[in-house]
């Protein structure tokens, strides 16, 4: 919770929150508009009909798992999961990049997957030294601190039988913003940019959805 000095810390937060919510629930609403013009697989809608009756998470459960790993998950997230706790495996509802046509498709994992993964990936900090050249890091966008792996990185985004994963950036650079999104992407191994916000990704993956002629398992 944010704490101010005035004593307003209480008010401040729930409007703070009220905001972050009336711009990222908009877009959950927006996706899953778009989600039915999507499927012509009949396996595809099977984990639609999953998706659609799939609830949220408790807040208490948000808590504990913030309690658990001594963080503070971002709001705009926050709000999206106490409505889905993910979409269900492989059912990738996620299409961030800049084009569609080249963009890699995620699923939401739950939060109980998040914790599972976190025991084995990002569990522990590597930084991009032990792996990489000086003239191989200078690659890396100015938003990241210089790690390849990073205990406040958060895996939550997946794609099914691969190994990339989209994560919540906790400890971002100087240049970077606390929630941020990053990507890990696998052979060869490297992080990048995705997005300044939970937000901003959900935003930018209805635009590329809405171009798609349907989505693939």
């Amino acid at each position: 919770m944010i704490l101010l000095e005035n004593g307003g810390g209480e008010e401040a937060f729930q409007g703070y929150r009220e905001y972050v919510r009336s711009r990222v629930l908009p877009l959950k609403e927006e996706l899953e508009t778009l989600l039915p013009g999507k499927i012509q697989d009949e396996e595809i809608l099977g984990l639609y009909d999953q998706y659609r009756v799939h609830g949220g998470v408790a807040p208490s459960r948000l808590d504990e798992f913030e309690k658990k790993f001594g963080i503070l998950l971002p709001e705009d997230f926050r709000a999206f999961y106490e409505q889905k706790d993910g979409s269900g495996y492989a059912f990738h509802i996620l299409i961030p990049g800049e084009d569609a046509d080249e963009a890699a498709p995620f699923y939401l994992m739950s939060l109980a997957e998040m914790e599972d993964v976190k025991r084995y990936f990002c569990e522990r900090d590597e930084l991009l030294e032990e792996y990489y050249s000086p003239e191989e890091i200078a690659k890396l966008d100015r938003e990241l601190k210089p790690y390849l792996f990073h205990r406040q990185w958060y895996p939550f985004a997946s794609m099914a039988g691969g190994s990339l994963y989209l994560m919540l950036d906790l400890d971002p650079s100087e240049e970077g913003t606390y929630g941020q999104i990053i990507s890990y992407i696998h052979d060869p191994d490297f992080v990048y940019y995705t997005a300044d916000s939970f937000t901003s990704l959900l935003r930018e993956s209805n635009r590329n959805l809405a171009q798609l002629e349907e989505i693939e398992y």
